[in-house]
């Protein structure tokens, strides 16, 4: 069922029969599925969490078939309480985490745990990805470079430690393939999501025969890739039970949770930015120019609209630095909350907002996990540097925030320095919702945030949008931006924090310059 092969009747009786778009966004810890009405705005949504496993050192798995029961699963509950006919659904879209890595056999069966994008096994067969010329190479076909967290490495250590599972593999998936899988029963990507294998021409299109063949990565193993917004299929008869959805269904390829994010915080135009702070934490700009860096390249990705591209700058961990801070060392702060019906990370803000800009002096890297930009370092790892016994948990909270502001920053300047011109930045994901720490992102990186009006839904609205367009409502992505609406403006305060900041980040700089080579030289330590 593709819109573009209906005459034009037919699908005005259609399209005012149907009402509404049923969208996910599958993330890192949990699934998010929104009913909107074709607009984008929100009837229903439903989260269902999820798992992440640490079975050794550096590696994180999950299952893909507890992401496919949380689809399922989330699909029923909106459908059920909204109390919709599915009928009047007029199609379903998948976004979801992207850079990870499913093997599955000719029937689609998942072979192993899923490698997630914080896995960084890898590290030796990265290492030699990216020796020699091959960096130079990969960039030349693909515009992009790998680290030890990207879907090359990982497929060459399933291929070289793996090698009975490799065997038997018939495709590689990320996430949002598997998913699709299940739910029309077709192997198939979309070009923004086939560009996050890093194996892809960003101008072409096509699986770059070129660099599969450098790197012994057999093509025919990667799924066929179509447009963002085209009908790749039908809701299957076994995943219309597990849903509620009606078998028939159309399913638009979509996009993963970086284009999503774009469309959803509405930044699709050219030239437009938004900031998504998540678990991972990136800047991302609508570009009618592929440019990129071509020794320490950001992420050089397809839009959803096929005439642009998103070029982003992303940290690991920027949201998921706080995570891991609430996790580890706010059980207390997690009382609290529940005593007072606030959330943790509420009461961790009133902390931190209690202490002055620049935390007396504490710095914190937030490279827990590695960093991708601007450093390209998969050793890296985070650090509080200048602890003092007049430090209290409260400086340690605004400097994990500020710790953030400051790599946003230094993202910022170095996309500036390859042409894009970033002003001010539409916010999403569950860290804008955060008044003190948007107004550090704010102070530290001198651009004016715009959060939009569902931050932590703006990934499932963006492929709901995404759907719309593909079933016809609108002609393109950037038709979509006026329908998202910025409900907060933060500007930066001009007062003395501003100069104080700008001291404070020429040494944070400094910090990864100092640390790096440690970094390198604590891996090798057995």
């Amino acid at each position: 069922m593709d819109p573009r092969a209906i005459d034009v009747p037919g699908f005005v009786k259609m399209m005012a029969d149907k009402k509404y778009v049923l969208a996910h966004d599958t993330g890192t810890g949990g699934d998010k599925a929104v009913l909107t009405d074709l607009r984008g705005r929100i009837i229903h949504s439903r989260y269902l969490p999820y798992s992440i496993r640490y079975p050794k050192p550096e590696w994180a798995e999950q299952d893909p078939d507890e992401l496919w029961g949380a689809v399922a699963a989330t699909t029923r509950q909106v459908i059920e309480a909204s109390r919709i006919d599915p009928a009047e659904i007029l199609g379903v879209g998948i976004s979801a985490q992207m850079f990870n890595l499913i093997p599955v056999d000719e029937a689609g069966k998942a072979l192993m745990p899923m490698l997630s994008w914080l896995d960084v096994r890898s590290v030796h067969q990265a290492d030699r990805v990216l020796s020699g010329d091959m960096p130079a190479f990969l960039f030349r076909h693909t515009g992009n470079i790998p680290t030890a967290k990207d879907v090359i490495p990982k497929i060459l250590w399933l291929k070289e430690e793996r090698p009975e599972i490799w065997r038997r593999t018939a495709w590689l998936l990320d996430c949002k393939e598997y998913i699709l899988h299940r739910l029309t029963g077709k192997f198939a990507t979309d070009w923004h999501g086939a560009s996050a294998y890093f194996l892809f021409d960003p101008h072409k299109k096509v699986w770059s025969r070129e660099a599969c063949q450098a790197l012994d990565i057999p093509v025919e193993k990667l799924p066929p890739a179509y447009p963002c917004t085209q009908v790749i299929g039908e809701v299957t008869e076994e995943a219309a039970r597990l849903t509620g959805l009606l078998p028939g269904t159309p399913v638009v390829a979509c996009a993963g949770d970086v284009a999503v994010a774009q469309s959803g915080s509405g930044a699709n135009a050219a030239g437009k930015a938004h900031l998504c702070v998540g678990t991972a934490t990136w800047v991302g700009v609508s570009s009618p120019v592929f440019t990129n860096d071509p020794v320490k390249p950001f992420w050089g990705l397809n839009h959803i609209d096929p005439d642009k591209w998103i070029i982003a700058g992303v940290m690991e961990t920027g949201g998921g630095a706080l995570m891991w801070f609430r996790d580890a060392f706010c059980q207390w702060e997690e009382e609290q909350a529940a005593g007072r019906a606030l959330s943790t990370y509420e009461v961790l803000g009133e902390l931190a907002e209690a202490v002055p800009p620049g935390s007396e002096k504490l710095f914190f890297a937030p490279w827990l996990s590695g960093e991708r930009a601007p450093v390209l370092d998969h050793y890296a790892r985070g650090a509080f540097v200048g602890l003092s016994m007049g430090h209290t948990k409260g400086h340690l909270v605004r400097a994990v925030m500020e710790g953030v502001a400051f790599h946003l920053r230094w993202i910022v300047e170095a996309m500036e320095a390859i042409g894009l011109k970033i002003g001010a930045l539409n916010a999403i994901g569950g860290g804008s919702t955060s008044p003190v720490w948007t107004q550090i992102i704010s102070d530290i990186t001198r651009r004016e945030l715009r959060v939009v009006e569902h931050p932590l839904e703006a990934g499932a609205i963006g492929a709901a949008l995404t759907v719309a367009v593909g079933m016809g409502v609108y002609p393109n992505m950037e038709a979509v931006d006026e329908l998202i609406r910025v409900t907060r403006v933060v500007c930066p305060i001009e007062d003395a924090r501003l100069g104080r900041y700008d001291d404070l980040y020429r040494e944070y700089r400094e910090l990864y310059t100092a640390l790096a080579p440690i970094y390198r030289r604590l891996y090798e330590i057995d």
